[in-house]
């Protein structure tokens, strides 16, 4: 797979995107998404895994929090073999925060989209009405600014950030079918 890097590192949309948020670079903006980026890191992934299984164990909704974390933990080990298998190097010039290893597909976005993505897709369907759609469609403007975080900060070009976010995407569906269809055999157990 290396040997298509030369196409990927210079397609023009990443440029483009790239020349705009350096052209808007300022330390306000800087210090923010450096905060934003901190919220979809393995430390923030850690507390929220722990937080939400108590929550929903709490809630008697032991099978959303288990679900919404073998999601977050299927796309973290699927990040990391795609990143291995695609071998791309990240952005050259500064970075604006450490990153280890390769670029593509971002780690934040994909995992931001596959953990806080499920998590808006349950509070979705828990919380009745207007405040459920209100705190699903917060969840979905973070994952958005975690993504945009990555290549503000230089440490991911906007074609890693995009497929981050397509395959976070792709495992919240793949996770709320498992759970729909293991709420449906659990279900007719207990019948």
């Amino acid at each position: 797979m290396n040997n298509w890097h030369p196409f990927i590192n210079e397609l023009t949309m990443d440029r483009i995107v790239r020349l705009w948020l350096t052209g808007i670079s300022h330390p306000v903006a800087d210090q923010f998404f450096l905060w934003i980026t901190q919220l979809g890191s393995p430390t923030a992934f850690i507390m929220g895994s722990i937080a939400s299984m108590l929550v929903f164990i709490r809630m008697r909704r032991g099978l959303q929090g288990l679900v919404l974390n073998l999601c977050l933990f299927t796309s973290w080990a699927v990040m990391n073999g795609l990143k291995e298998l695609f071998a791309r190097p990240r952005p050259l010039g500064e970075h604006l925060t450490y990153a280890a290893g390769f670029s593509f597909p971002s780690g934040h976005a994909m995992v931001s989209t596959a953990f806080y993505g499920f998590l808006a897709y349950l509070l979705w369907i828990n919380i009745p009405g207007r405040c459920g759609r209100v705190c699903s469609g917060l969840l979905i403007l973070l994952i958005i600014l975690i993504g945009i975080s990555r290549v503000y900060l230089n440490v991911h070009f906007t074609s890693d950030v995009l497929a981050g976010f397509l395959l976070g995407v792709l495992l919240v569906f793949l996770f709320a079918k498992l759970y729909h269809y293991l709420s449906t055999v659990l279900a007719k157990r207990s019948s």
